[in-house]
């Protein structure tokens, strides 16, 4: 699940990037969830929101002020200056992400089994539509993933389909909801294999065959297949022309590429090309809100721990954090992160790289699923049927 983070944290005001949010369900009763709100200060619960029965993936407004929460059917908009519930909207079958995109006049739920996107008004926080994900060339997929930024036209939407796992990308225009299909090659649902150049016209698509698709004007796109991007899961593209990608669980290595786009001439170009040390099981990438840092949760494949590593974007040196249990994953700041272990969320120190006590969600019985602290230009993606 992957993120490209541009909210930054103010001490000196409590609005919705000061804190840090992890839903989480009751195993002892199924039908109960909530989201603790963590002061990062403290390392303290301030607050539990009602998430429903199955509260799961979570996003913050562009500016910091709603918080929006995926339940079973429906999506609950919170307040984060007072906590008030402002509204709840009801679904589609299986909604499995939530994205606001980055003027904040939309949000953006894909409903899995539905095969379609249900549109909110971010204004309003009322219901607006419900847009199929079917196009004349483009069917029957089933929406998992969004990614866009704020020089984008489009809201970018990862859509699977169950006969032959073959996948492809819905453009949906921001203003208008208009859209138009791109190719894709199959992803998974449990990470988000899109991100956007901050040209905002190159996507990015990632899986075992990446493409480059380039916005030429209108609704006509040049996408173009290239191995660069071969056998990479999820990535992110940092402001700096920085894309950072993570592979398969054999690969021990990730690819960082400085600039990766398409020249005049409709070739692919790229400045830089290299392959950094990481571990087998990369899962989660995420960045600290000044960029300054990517992290990256490894799960335990040659050892007996996971962990979480910390790459430093310009030195693109790192640090690894050994774990045990390793789940979603923030980076609040350039000096603390969060990572989920099954009833808990655990602070790491980035500065002294060392883990701090965990923070308790309230019991054994207890599932943490997502964890989130800021505006992203990517929606977090799980598996629809967990």
């Amino acid at each position: 699940m992957n993120m490209n983070r541009t909210g930054h944290p103010n001490s000196n005001t409590r609005d919705g990037f000061s804190y840090v949010y992890a839903s989480y369900v009751l195993n002892d009763n199924p039908t109960t969830g909530y989201v603790a709100v963590i002061d990062p200060g403290t390392d303290k619960i301030i607050k539990r929101l009602q998430g429903g029965h199955n509260p799961t993936v979570m996003c913050l407004s562009p500016s910091g002020d709603k918080l929006y929460v995926v339940d079973v059917s429906v999506l609950y908009i919170y307040s984060t200056e007072t906590f008030i519930m402002l509204n709840g909207v009801y679904l589609g079958a299986t909604p499995v992400a939530v994205y606001a995109e980055p003027t904040g006049k939309k949000v953006y739920i894909a409903n899995y089994d539905d095969g379609t996107v249900t549109v909110i008004n971010g204004s309003t926080n009322a219901f607006i539509k419900t847009v199929s994900m079917d196009t004349p060339d483009k069917s029957n997929g089933r929406p998992f993933a969004f990614a866009s930024n704020k020089n984008s036209r489009f809201i970018y939407i990862s859509c699977l389909r169950d006969d032959d796992q073959s996948g492809y990308v819905i453009a949906m225009d921001i203003d208008n909801d208009a859209l138009v299909g791109l190719e894709l090659t199959p992803g998974d649902q449990n990470h988000n294999p899109l991100t956007v150049a901050p040209d905002g016209k190159t996507l990015i698509t990632l899986g075992p065959i990446g493409y480059l698709n380039y916005y030429l004007s209108d609704y006509d796109f040049l996408y173009v297949p290239t191995s660069l991007l071969d056998n990479t899961v999820s990535g992110i593209y940092l402001d700096s022309k920085m894309l950072f990608c993570t592979l398969r669980d054999e690969r021990n290595f990730l690819k960082v590429l400085k600039n990766l786009t398409f020249d005049l001439n409709g070739n692919i170009v790229y400045d830089k090309f290299i392959e950094l040390p990481s571990y087998k099981g990369q899962d989660k990438i995420r960045t600290s809100p000044s960029q300054k840092y990517v992290g990256i949760t490894v799960q335990p494949t040659d050892f007996p721990q996971g962990g979480l590593q910390i790459i430093d974007t310009e030195r693109l040196s790192s640090e690894f954090i050994p774990l045990y249990v390793v789940g979603d994953m923030t980076l609040f700041s350039d000096t603390k992160a969060y990572v989920g272990e099954i009833n808990a969320v655990r602070p790491i120190n980035l500065a002294t790289a060392t883990a701090l006590p965990a923070i308790d969600m309230g019991g054994d019985s207890i599932t943490v699923k997502n964890i989130i602290s800021g505006y992203s230009n990517q929606s977090t993606a799980r598996n629809p049927y967990f």
